[in-house]
């Protein structure tokens, strides 16, 4: 492994990375919105079912922390190369109510899961099968969450709270050294995150993806154009200013379903549910466009605040235990 090109020489706190995306939002969410997009697009073409792949997920979640309480600490290379992993507390109710599906439906899809060899269940225990977690081999996303975390490092070394600017190609060497550690607070963030989506606005992964890549559209074109006149638009004005871009922006249902994976007719149906409940409009051209009605408006930017702190606490964690092992 390629040895780092610096040393961290600063633990940063929550607050800090708070206050930065908060001034700095756009620029922020546009690298966090591509991150979150092209990780449910990976993950519907691995399964083509989001709540199984949630549900492997936080298998290998509930695998990490088993380690964390046991001080037990894999690289990247070192987890990929043992055959099957042990899960001793298994709890089916548990993992219903954490990712906000039914009991039934979570039954179903372990049995699917084992049925193709992914899993084996045994009593309380489950066995996961190096088939099953190379399925959450996230090469790519930890180039792209080391992508996001170099440029909150940017703009920390910008407002001065750190003295060094972190490369992505450095991110990545750390968090592949202590990937147990470090893709577990992922996970954990993960999966909390796109849980509280769900089950607050779309009641299902298949919607939020489709929503968050018209969102994830609308917010390129506006970071371009903010960054022309303000490179640091702050979270008061950002969402009306996403919203007031303009219709040809918008994106046609077979793009949609090229972007996320997702096959058209579940594309158009998943659309009209959003049209419906006033989170998307569409345009005489038959494009779809981000435009929450006023309620929606709010209830989404209470949970954007919300958001910003948890976003902000895994920030620090991975940071601060990159600093931690680097040194």
């Amino acid at each position: 492994m390629n040895p780092l090109s610096f040393k961290f020489s600063t633990e940063v706190r929550s607050e800090d990375i708070s206050n930065i995306i908060t001034k700095n939002y756009s620029n922020v969410m546009t690298t966090f919105l591509e991150l979150q997009t092209a990780w449910l697009g990976r993950a519907y073409s691995t399964f083509k079912d989001l709540d199984k792949y949630l549900i492997l997920m936080s298998l290998v979640d509930k695998t990490f922390k088993s380690y964390s309480e046991y001080f037990i600490k894999y690289s990247f290379d070192q987890f990929y190369a043992v055959g099957q992993y042990e899960l001793k507390k298994f709890n089916i109710v548990h993992i219903a109510k954490e990712l906000s599906i039914s009991k039934e439906t979570a039954r179903r899809k372990i049995l699917e899961m084992e049925k193709k060899g992914l899993i084996i269940k045994n009593k309380k225990a489950v066995l996961m099968q190096r088939r099953g977690y190379n399925y959450q081999k996230p090469i790519d996303n930890i180039t792209q969450i080391s992508k996001f975390m170099s440029l909150i490092s940017r703009l920390l070394k910008k407002s001065k709270i750190v003295n060094n600017e972190v490369s992505t190609n450095d991110f990545e060497i750390l968090i592949k050294k202590n990937f147990t550690q470090c893709w577990g607070y992922f996970l954990s963030f993960q999966i909390s995150y796109l849980t509280e989506f769900k089950k607050k606005f779309f009641g299902d992964y298949e919607t939020l993806s489709i929503w968050g890549m018209l969102v994830y559209n609308q917010n390129i074109y506006f970071n371009k154009e903010a960054q022309k006149y303000d490179s640091s638009i702050i979270i008061e004005k950002y969402i009306k200013m996403v919203m007031s871009t303009k219709d040809s922006l918008g994106l046609n249902a077979m793009t949609i379903s090229d972007l996320t994976g997702i096959p058209r007719p579940t594309v158009l149906r998943k659309l009209n549910k959003l049209v419906k409940n006033k989170w998307i409009s569409k345009d005489k051209k038959g494009l779809y466009k981000f435009s929450p009605n006023e309620k929606n408006y709010k209830d989404l930017n209470d949970l954007r605040l919300e958001n910003i702190i948890k976003i902000s606490e895994t920030v620090a964690k991975f940071y601060n235990t990159a600093r931690i092992y680097s040194n």
